[in-house]
Order: C-alpha cells, then structure tokens, then sequence
C-alpha cells in the first residue's frame, strides 16, 4: 500500500509539473484528433487527451447487464482527469451491485513530431469482469501505464504501444499492449489491439469498430478477448461516447 501512494503521489507532481509548463508551450491546434479525440482504442489507452475546457462522457455495456459509466475531464492542456463507476446486473432482472469506484488521469508528455510518436503517462484502475467470488476483477485494470501513439503507412492509420503495471500491491508485475486505431471514412474507424502481454495464455487480441453519429459522439461496437470463452473473459461489448466543451 506504501508503494502504492508513492507512485501515485509521484503522478500527482508530474500532472503539476507539465500544467505549470503548459504556458511556456506552443498552442496547438484545437482541432486536432476532430471534436472527439480517440483516447483509447477498445481496452488500451491511446496518447490522445480531451482538448483543454473539455468533458466526455462513456457508457460500456457488457455481459449480463453490466454498465461501466465514466466521466473525464480536460481541466488543463495535456491532463486529463476522471472517474468512473461499474455496476453489475444493472440491465435485466438480477439484483445490482456496484463495485468501488475507480479513478483516472493522464498527461500527454509530447506531442510528436513526423518522426516521433506522441507519449502519454497515465493510471486508470477500472477493471473488468467483476468476480462476486473472490472480490476482484477478471481482467484488471491497466494501473500506471507509458504509451506512444504515432501515423504510420497512410494518414489516418495510428499505431499505439505501450507498457503498464496493474497491481502496485504486489511485485509489480509488468505487462505490455499494442494496437491501432484506423480511420478509413470520416464516420468510421478499424479498432485492432493486442493486450495484456505477458504470458500466452493470459494474451487478449480485441477487435472493433467506432461509428460517429456526429462530431461529439460516436459508438463502439467490439469483441473481446478473441477467441477465448465467457469463462476466460471473451464477450461483446458496446461504448457509447460523448464530448462536450464547458460553455465558459
């Protein structure tokens, strides 16, 4: 647990650090990434931050009624902060339950340049698959994680790799992931990722599609944990994703 607030308080100097240094920063073109940054592909984080004076907002529908619902906010250039909340059986006929609510923030470290990716530094603790049985997740979450996301081949085409470590309790066990977001037409986007990284058996391969039904909102339909069973986490999921800009 120690360990655990270090680290933790080690992240909260850097979001101070890189928010003080946002004035001495170049702006950038607020347009970037469209009105709806993709700051994760289906389960891995992205390099990609909400615009500053920003929210989002995502709701995740999966197995058995399950509702993840998230709120993000854009306080400052670079940083991103926000919270969300996982219910079980909250659609259908079983009795809800609610899990502990889980925190986020990320800092867009660089913004890349033609020859160098984007890096972003980031904690997100919300698991998946919630086990009544033994009180913890099925697939945990990404924890402390260092990703780079860059355009590679053809424009519109990025590639996003990463490292994390999601148990701060224990041996801090480290763990990688990789994946694309493509943007083939103006409304519609190729999800691709490779997760969990460690072992074989352990491995996640996701795949998706995001559809924007306007600028500021957009919907994901994915398959998790191909080819595996429900037993070992394999479902379908839908995420529906909202921005909006704070309106001083």
């Amino acid at each position: 647990m120690k360990r655990s607030r270090f680290i933790l308080l080690t992240l909260v100097v850097l979001l101070s650090g890189y928010a003080r240094a946002d004035d001495e920063v170049k702006e950038e073109d607020s347009t970037r990434g469209g009105a709806n940054p993709q700051i994760e592909a289906v389960d891995i984080p992205t390099a990609e931050v909400l615009d500053p004076m920003t929210f989002s907002t995502s709701f995740r529908f999966y197995n058995e009624g399950g509702l993840t619902s998230r709120f993000l906010l854009g306080p400052l250039k670079r940083v991103n902060l926000g919270i969300s909340f996982d219910g079980q059986r909250v659609i259908g006929s079983g009795d809800p339950h609610f899990v502990t609510p889980a925190v986020y923030f990320k800092v867009k470290a660089y913004d890349g340049n033609d020859y160098l990716p984007a890096f972003a530094l980031g904690y997100d603790n919300q698991g998946m698959l919630w086990q009544e049985s033994n009180h913890e997740y099925l697939h945990e979450g990404k924890g402390i994680y260092f990703v780079g996301s860059h355009e590679i081949f053809v424009p519109n085409f990025d590639l996003h790799a990463g490292m994390n470590v999601n148990n701060l309790d224990d041996d801090g066990t480290l763990y990688g992931f990789f994946g694309t977001t493509f943007k083939l037409a103006p409304g519609f986007a190729l999800l691709m990722e490779y997760d969990n990284i460690r072992n074989g058996r352990d491995n996640r391969f996701n795949v998706g599609g995001r559809f924007w039904v306007a600028p500021y909102f957009n919907i994901d339909f994915a398959a998790r944990n191909i080819p595996h069973g429900s037993e070992r986490g394999g479902e379908r999921i839908l995420r529906l994703n909202y921005v909006g800009r704070f309106p001083f």
